[in-house]
């Protein structure tokens, strides 16, 4: 028995035929104006019924992921300057509708079988990893942009900035810098007040500045959030010298470069300057927390929790670590991140015991100055999508100022 899509395909099929003045190759898809309408309606058709067919548990959670992203949106914005937030294009087609979003994966596979390059097996099977690769990227962003706007909401921003980069899309000398990788010296710029946040990024970038930035009057102090960590290019003339840097180089020779980087990192300071940079070249600011998304089930068994502490290991984040899990994760879990101290203060002072060297361009620290009996404690937090259980996180940092010269 055909299934809906292979039935939708038919129709598409016999449409074509119907219409002879459509010309479909391997160089050219010209379809005349007056049924081109239709054309693309049975086309839709045949890409919706393909998802529906193959994808119903994906679709169910996407929508259940576009109805809450929809709402911390609204949460964000009223506890917020902001007047806007925006994710890259492909995300925000799939937040907005899961099905136009995950369909448009499907353009150039239909065209090929249609074409009569694929069989329908082939097809089937080049679609199917085409959407699961898509659907995994899409609801992973979704969900990390979720978890940054339920932090921020928490933390009722009464100002919001965004920091600047240039990328190789507005700066062909970035793109340049590719082929001599920290070659060049510029400046940071400077961190302005914004009422517009965008999760939308770059791969190659001058330097990793943070996703958004804000001043949180429950803390009293700014706060920044970066997520999708990248290389960058460039090296930084100045860098904050309240912050901590930990050798990129170091850090790589040490722990290798795949997966070195968690999913969110958090800093704070008493001014908004010392937030403008995460990262250069060269260097990567020491972070108060790191967040790891745990969006599906399998993570733990998967060595989701040895990746955790690697980030751990070689960050070194002052506050510790967090596992969000949107489902509840493996009772044996809580067992193994038993914190050897339950209050993030203590190890704040244990560890400000450590005196860095200070620089002109900030306290360079050495990872192997700070006492292995010091262990940045690992909290699992089962999220789901109540954005209020991240207060466990905003608690953490409340009352807790940390600077290089503490």
């Amino acid at each position: 028995m055909a299934s809906a899509w292979q039935n939708s395909f038919a129709q598409l099929q016999e449409f074509i035929k119907d219409n002879p003045t459509i010309e479909i190759t391997e160089n050219c898809i010209a379809i005349p104006g007056d049924i081109r309408p239709e054309f693309y309606r049975l086309f839709d058709i045949v890409r919706t019924d393909f998802l529906k067919d193959n994808f119903p548990s994906s679709l169910e959670k996407g929508y259940e992921i576009s109805k809450e992203f929809a709402r911390i949106y609204g949460e964000a914005i009223a506890a917020s300057t902001l007047e806007s937030i925006s994710v890259r294009a492909a995300v925000n087609w799939f937040l907005q509708d899961p099905i136009n979003g995950l369909m448009r994966s499907l353009f150039d596979p239909i065209f090929s079988l249609i074409r009569g390059k694929f069989t329908e097996q082939t097809f089937t099977e080049n679609a199917i990893t085409l959407v699961d690769n898509a659907f995994s990227d899409f609801f992973r962003h979704g969900y990390e942009a979720w978890t940054v706007l339920g932090l921020l909401t928490l933390m009722h921003p009464d100002k919001n900035y965004f920091a600047s980069f240039r990328d190789f899309h507005t700066d062909p000398e970035v793109a340049e810098s590719t082929s001599s990788p920290g070659s060049r010296e510029e400046s940071v710029e400077a961190i302005v007040e914004s009422k517009k946040l965008s999760f939308a990024g770059s791969s190659i970038t001058s330097f990793i500045v943070p996703r958004t930035v804000f001043h949180s009057p429950r803390l009293g102090r700014y706060v920044s959030i970066h997520t999708d960590f990248s290389e960058s290019y460039w090296r930084a003339r100045t860098k904050s010298e309240k912050m901590e840097w930990l050798s990129i180089k170091d850090l790589t020779q040490e722990y290798g470069r795949t997966r070195l980087w968690p999913d969110l990192l958090v800093y704070s300071a008493d001014k908004v300057e010392d937030l403008n940079l995460v990262a250069d070249y060269l260097w990567v600011a020491r972070p108060d927390i790191i967040i790891e998304v745990e969006e599906e089930d399998g993570w733990y068994e998967k060595g989701g929790l040895d990746i955790a502490r690697r980030h751990v290991a070689a960050l070194k984040p002052r506050l510790g670590c967090y596992i969000l899990c949107r489902n509840t994760p493996p009772a044996e879990v809580y067992d193994e991140v038993a914190p050897k101290s339950s209050d993030p203060q203590e190890v704040v002072d244990q560890a400000s015991d450590v005196e860095p060297d200070i620089t002109t361009s900030g306290a360079i620290l050495d990872p192997q100055a700070i006492p292995e009996s010091i262990e940045p404690p690992i909290h699992i937090i089962n999220t789901g999508y109540d954005f209020k259980t991240l207060d466990a996180i905003v608690k953490a940092m409340e009352g807790t100022k940390i600077t290089a010269d503490n």
